[in-house]
């Protein structure tokens, strides 16, 4: 660990998270009247938040601060979601407000933990990017199973690839050894596996 990672203070990446979760919370209502019918299921996507939190915290400069961005801009987003619904003239949903605190608190540190050890090549990173490659990957497998009716195949496709394109660029350039490879695909796996059977039975997880 260098100086710099020991005198950063925790205080700037956190109120980036809380402002940027807040602002992407924000557009993500916004966006569902904006975008075209090919994108709009961006503004109604888990992978595109969990991809927004897996960033931010990649500002994080040690592991709890990592864990606590993750955690901190999921739940950010659900609330500046909510505020922008509201002016929107729609009301709030408890239901699925509760859901996605939940998800905040569960897969919030995976991701946040996972993007800051991948920024300095911790042990960790396999975990953090094989949920989040799992999410984009699950989503888009989702997508493509259940809503396709009603819904665009270009951002289940764009998920999808996205998904497989950041596994494939982490496996050969920033884990070192078969058994962090071994770990990411497993866990990619596992949590799109998961994804898929948690959504296709529970209607509260899905916006539409």
């Amino acid at each position: 660990m260098d100086t710099t990672t020991k005198t950063a203070s925790p205080l700037v990446p956190l109120a980036i998270a809380a402002l940027g979760g807040l602002v992407i919370g924000a557009l993500t209502s916004f966006a569902q009247g904006w975008l075209p019918f090919a994108l709009k299921s961006l503004a109604n996507s888990s992978g595109s938040w969990s991809a927004a939190a897996f960033l931010l915290a990649l500002l994080a400069t040690r592991r709890w601060v990592g864990a606590a961005v993750g955690v901190l801009a999921l739940a950010a987003m659900v609330l500046g979601y909510d505020l922008a619904s509201v002016l929107r003239g729609y009301s709030a949903s408890a239901g699925i407000t509760l859901f996605w605190l939940t998800a905040a608190v569960t897969a919030g540190p995976v991701l946040g933990l996972g993007a800051e050890s991948l920024r300095r090549r911790g042990a960790f990173a396999p975990w953090g990017v094989g949920v989040l490659c799992g999410v984009l990957i699950g989503e888009g497998v989702y997508g493509f199973l259940y809503i396709l009716e009603t819904t665009s195949p270009v951002y289940w496709a764009l998920s999808v690839t996205g998904g497989g394109a950041l596994l494939v660029w982490a496996c050969l350039l920033r884990f070192p050894g078969a058994r962090p490879v071994l770990t990411a695909v497993a866990v990619t796996a596992v949590t799109a596996t998961a994804f898929v059977a948690v959504y296709s039975g529970n209607p509260l997880t899905w916006w539409f």
